[in-house]
């Protein structure tokens, strides 16, 4: 800053002395002078402006790296414990300097983060309706009995840059990993039945069927956006009967009604809302003869929808059932359904997340609930979490992601002790809630008498 002002000074002093040096020595005429001065001055406002700029940017990035990463979890539970013993966690996200505004850094990471080469063996499952969905393994005869299923976001699949450094993560823990492509996703779609985010159908086959496959592996699941609002359906549907024994959801939008009203801001509807939605709509074109005979569907206007929530009204509602677009958001809202996870869950959320804005993360329910935690920072947009000069490779979800295996992996004993321990719990508070509840009818019952 002493450095800035001094830069200043001196050019300000210049600008005074050398007018007076020239009509001392009688080389230039008055007017003359004055364009002199004039074009100094502007020049000298410029590189004011550059220097107080650059000193605000680094001022606002000082604020970002410093910015606490939090923890959102019951004190005591499982998952508190858990997630103290994260490097990652205390060390906090440290986002890259020249790119760490949200919009910057979601952008920036999809183009720039590179994508792993993986080998994948793929594996056509066929739905009880005759629809397809293509799952990629990698590391197939991997040494631990764990499993990672990694469920993309909303146009996303296993060749995308996030998802190879996910599966990158497992196997270089010894892991198997496995990716679901959506119907019509890396396969043919052969059906009129796409997917949404509440339909947890497909998933919950493909669940099974890891499952049914490698019967002694521990499976660990991590759903990106969408697939986070997927992942969280299914475990709060299956409540204790879920075959995941594990789960992180990913900058999963907790509440959709917000998020879609966050996305048709102005900047955010030219810069992501419009391109999903073109994205979806080419998606749809594809496969616009398997719906032409259906009279629900104006296949010529879904081909030109421009917004995601007018794609949702004209195609994904009529098809799912929802009476109205709010319905389908409604039903499709997590912070709704964090109570009814009974699997160690892990949320992973940045406050300036345009898909999934702060003021939706449900802080008390989580709380409340032993088996779910969120890793709150302040800063990383969608997805993305860049970190590094150059971050071209691992970003913060990779490392989260890293230490969540590896605990898993080596305290696996001391996990299932504590998640009986948790059960237990719950079950003397139900039945302590439920004997409260049987005195105070009993008491109402002879007061009444």
């Amino acid at each position: 800053m002493s450095s800035t002002i001094a830069l200043i000074s001196s050019a300000v002093f210049d600008t005074i002395l050398y007018p007076l040096n020239l009509v001392s020595n009688g080389t230039e005429s008055v007017s003359s002078i004055y364009e002199t001065i004039y074009s100094m001055q502007l020049v000298i406002l410029r590189q004011n402006i550059a220097y107080i700029s650059i000193c605000l940017y680094l001022l606002w990035y000082i604020k970002a790296y410093l910015s606490k990463t939090d923890i959102i979890a019951k004190e005591g539970s499982l998952m508190h414990k858990m997630l103290d013993k994260f490097t990652a966690v205390h060390t906090g996200y440290r986002p890259t300097i020249w790119c760490f505004p949200a919009a910057l850094n979601t952008i920036v990471f999809a183009f720039i983060q590179r994508c792993i080469k993986q080998e994948y063996e793929r594996e056509i499952l066929k739905a009880d309706d005759g629809g397809l969905i293509a799952i990629d393994w990698v590391n197939l005869n991997a040494p631990k009995k764990v499993i990672l299923i990694v469920f993309p976001g909303l146009t996303g699949c296993s060749r995308d840059n996030y998802v190879t450094h996910l599966v990158d993560k497992a196997v270089k823990e010894g892991c198997s990993a496995v990716v679901m492509n959506y119907r019509g996703i890396e396969v043919e779609l052969t059906t009129p039945r796409t997917y949404c985010a509440t339909d947890t159908s497909d998933l919950h086959m493909v669940v099974n069927h890891v499952h049914n496959k490698f019967k002694e592996h521990k499976i660990f699941a991590v759903g990106v956006s969408l697939g986070g609002i997927k992942l969280g359906g299914y475990l709060a549907k299956q409540y204790e009967d879920s075959l995941i024994n594990f789960a992180m959801i990913v900058s999963a939008p907790m509440n959709t009604i917000y998020s879609c009203e966050e996305l048709e801001k102005t900047h955010n509807f030219f810069m992501f809302n419009r391109h999903l939605s073109r994205s979806l709509s080419r998606y749809f074109s594809k496969y616009q003869h398997l719906f032409e005979a259906d009279k629900r569907y104006d296949c010529a206007a879904i081909a030109r929808c421009s917004s995601l929530r007018e794609f949702d009204i004209r195609f994904v509602c009529k098809q799912f059932g929802y009476a109205s677009c709010l319905d389908y958001y409604k039903d499709a809202c997590l912070d709704a359904k964090i109570q009814n996870i009974k699997v160690p869950t892990i949320f992973l959320n940045a406050g300036d997340d345009m898909f999934s804005p702060a003021r939706a993360f449900p802080v008390e329910k989580i709380k409340q609930n032993p088996y779910t935690a969120m890793v709150w920072t302040k800063y990383g947009g969608h997805i993305s979490f860049c970190e590094g000069i150059m971050p071209t490779g691992c970003n913060y979800v990779c490392r989260l992601l890293k230490e969540y295996l590896h605990y898993v992996l080596n305290e696996s004993n001391e996990i299932e002790k504590l998640i009986e321990l948790e059960r237990c719990n719950l079950k003397i508070s139900s039945s302590l809630s439920d004997l409260s509840e049987e005195t105070d009818e009993k008491e109402l019952k002879f007061t009444l008498e």
